[in-house]
Parts: structure tokens; C-alpha cells; sequence
């Protein structure tokens, strides 16, 4: 889908809206030399349609150390305001900030500071027609507000896939957030057209292993798995990466390459649950244009990350994000989740 600029604004002032941007309110535009132009002209148009005050920063493109290998860094952390306090500054000032860097500020050691300002972050990376396939509904807010509130009363998480997957997680006192797609109250984060629940565990009572077969999808790798991988968890952590393909050599090599040991720890579990997210869509968008919200968000995966985890004081620049596919998740026995499809009460009508 091909959008005119008059009808990308609208789309911008959509989400904005969802947003609870209203008159007055001030905005930075935060983009890099190489961001999206139409998207900040359609930021810029539409917060101007609210009645909002905005100004776009422009700050330069990062570039990678010249040391003639990747940085390891790529896909993980931003670290575009470590040269600018002065902008970060700016930004714990306003009240809504419209993401628009390449990477996202969502890992980045700044993002808490200027939420605690009370500043409102929406990520915007996807391609047009994915943030109209996948804007916020009411219907939608609902689901993931339910899911929200069974899974914040779970004792227990037990996951199995056809693959092999066993898997229990410790849920008490864990802490349990939606991912709506829009950020409507003061400190808040979202990534446009993210949609699912997630639970941080405090708990060192994960364990089991996680199979992940072909179809499921590595992040930050944006890879399709080909050949079978276990990750197998003791007390929290993954103990071991089992499997002989180019999958586990590729996911042993990132962990190792970090030498963090929390890098190895449980980060968040939940499930997906937007109906009209494609599983998919990394076969159609490009790295450099999407952030992977589809595989992410497409209902009825179980995703499983690595990593951070704030809500028991673990801290990693090191991120997996797994969806994986047809799998089954019992909440204190109970099915939410039966082989990748969500349960009456979390699925959505996909018309």
C-alpha cells in the first residue's frame, strides 16, 4: 500500500490520538540524519492537526567503530544520546516524544530517565501499510487488558510445543504489562503497533527446555530458525544451548560474544495477541525498514526472552526476543494459549 502524504498525517494523527496527545501539549520529533523524512512530515503535520506544539532534533547517524567486524551492539542498545545530554534534557521536558532513530530508544541507558520525567515514547519503524494494518482498536485494548488481568493473577506458566518444548516459569510477584501499540499515560513507552502480554519473573523457579523449531524467529537475528535449537533453563537461566545446525552455532556465538552472565537469564514470557499481525512478514519487509512488530505481536505465539530483567534487578545489553509458533501455554492449568491458537476471551476477528 502506497500512502499520499495527506493520508499518512491522518494515520500519524490516528495514533497520536490513541496516544492522548491533546492541544498544547509539547513534542520533539527525535530522528537521525538517515530516519524516515515522510514519517517526521507526517509527525509534524499531524501533532500541528491536534493543536500540539513540536519541534524535530536531528541528530547524525551513528556509525560502527572501524574496526573491520560488526559491533555486537548492532540491533540491541542505542546509544544515539550518549554524545547529546543537552537533548536528553530536552526530552525529559516535553511531554511526548515521537521515536523516529533508527534503532529506538527503547534499550537505550537514557529511556528510563526521561520516563520518569512523566515524557510519553512511541516508537514509529514499521512501514506504512504495517502501522494501518496494525493500528489500535478498542475491541483489541479490551483482550489485552483481560490478558493483562489473567496473567498478573498466575502463580505458574507451563509451556509445550509439539517440538518438545517443557517448560514451567515462577509468576508470583512477577511484574505483568500489556504492549498496547500506544502510550497514553504519563511515563509511558510503546512501539506502534506492538500487541501483547508479558511477564517479568522475579522468580529463580524457571526451568525446562525451550525447543525452538523451524519457523520460530531469533531477534536481534531477524532469522527464521531452520534447525531444531534447546535452550535449556536451571533456576532462571539458560544452562545450555543444545543442537548441532547454524541456529545454535549462530545464538551460542551472540550469548558468548557479551561475556555478561546475565545475558543468559530469563527477561520476560507471554503471548501475542494481535489477530491481523503476520507471522510471516519478515519474508516481505526489509531489516532497515521494520523492527519486527509482526513476529513479535501475531497472535497465539509464546515469546520468550533473554536478558534484561529489571523486575528482578538483572541488567543485560544483551536481548533475545522468540516467538515461537504452535506451541500451548497453561496458566495454573488453565489454557490460554492451545497448539498457537489463543483461547476464546484473547482471540481476535482477524476481518
Amino acid at each position: 500500500m502506497t500512502f499520499t502524504d495527506p493520508s499518512l498525517a491522518a494515520l500519524f494523527r490516528q495514533e497520536f490520538e490513541w496516544c492522548k496527545v491533546v492541544p498544547e501539549e509539547s513534542a520533539v520529533i527525535l530522528m537521525e540524519a538517515d530516519s524516515r523524512v515522510q514519517y517526521a512530515q507526517a509527525a509534524q503535520a499531524a501533532l500541528a492537526a491536534i493543536g500540539a506544539r513540536s519541534i524535530q532534533v536531528m541528530l547524525p547517524s551513528g556509525t560502527a567503530p572501524q574496526t573491520g567486524t560488526p559491533s555486537i551492539e548492532r540491533g540491541s542498545t542505542s546509544v544515539v544520546l550518549n554524545r547529546y545530554p543537552e537533548v536528553t534534557e530536552l526530552l525529559k521536558s516535553v511531554d511526548f516524544v515521537v521515536d523516529l532513530t533508527l534503532g529506538g530508544l527503547i534499550h537505550s541507558d537514557q529511556r528510563a530517565e526521561i520516563r520518569s520525567s512523566g515524557t510519553r515514547i512511541l516508537l514509529i519503524k514499521e512501514p506504512p501499510d504495517a502501522l494501518a494494518r496494525l493500528i489500535p482498536t478498542e475491541e483489541r485494548r479490551d483482550r489485552i487488558d483481560r490478558a493483562v488481568a489473567r496473567l498478573g493473577k498466575a502463580a505458574e506458566m507451563r509451556v509445550t510445543s509439539p517440538a518438545g518444548t517443557e517448560f514451567r516459569a515462577d509468576l508470583r510477584d512477577s511484574r505483568v504489562q500489556g504492549a498496547y501499540g500506544f502510550c497514553d499515560k504519563p511515563g509511558g513507552s510503546a512501539t506502534w503497533a506492538t500487541c501483547a502480554v508479558l511477564a517479568y519473573p522475579r522468580s529463580l523457579a524457571v526451568s525446562g527446555d525451550v525447543v525452538l523449531a523451524s519457523g520460530d524467529i531469533v531477534f536481534p537475528f531477524y532469522r527464521y530458525v531452520q534447525d531444531e535449537v534447546t535452550l535449556r533453563f536451571d533456576k532462571g537461566f539458560v544452562v545450555e544451548v543444545i543442537g548441532s545446525g547454524l541456529d545454535a552455532e549462530l545464538i551460542r556465538d551472540y550469548f558468548a560474544r557479551w561475556n555478561d552472565p546475565n545475558a543468559y537469564g530469563i527477561s520476560h514470557v507471554g503471548w501475542g495477541l494481535h489477530e491481523r499481525a503476520l507471522w510471516d512478514a519478515l519474508a516481505f519487509y526489509p531489516r532497515e525498514e521494520a523492527s519486527g512488530v509482526d513476529g513479535r505481536s501475531f497472535e497465539g505465539n509464546f515469546l520468550i526472552s533473554t536478558g534484561p530483567n529489571y523486575a528482578a534487578g538483572r541488567h543485560s545489553k544483551c536481548h533475545f526476543d522468540i516467538p515461537m509458533r504452535r506451541c500451548t501455554i497453561h496458566l495454573d492449568g488453565e489454557p490460554v494459549v492451545v497448539d498457537g491458537r489463543a483461547v476464546d476471551g484473547f482471540r481476535g476477528d482477524r476481518q
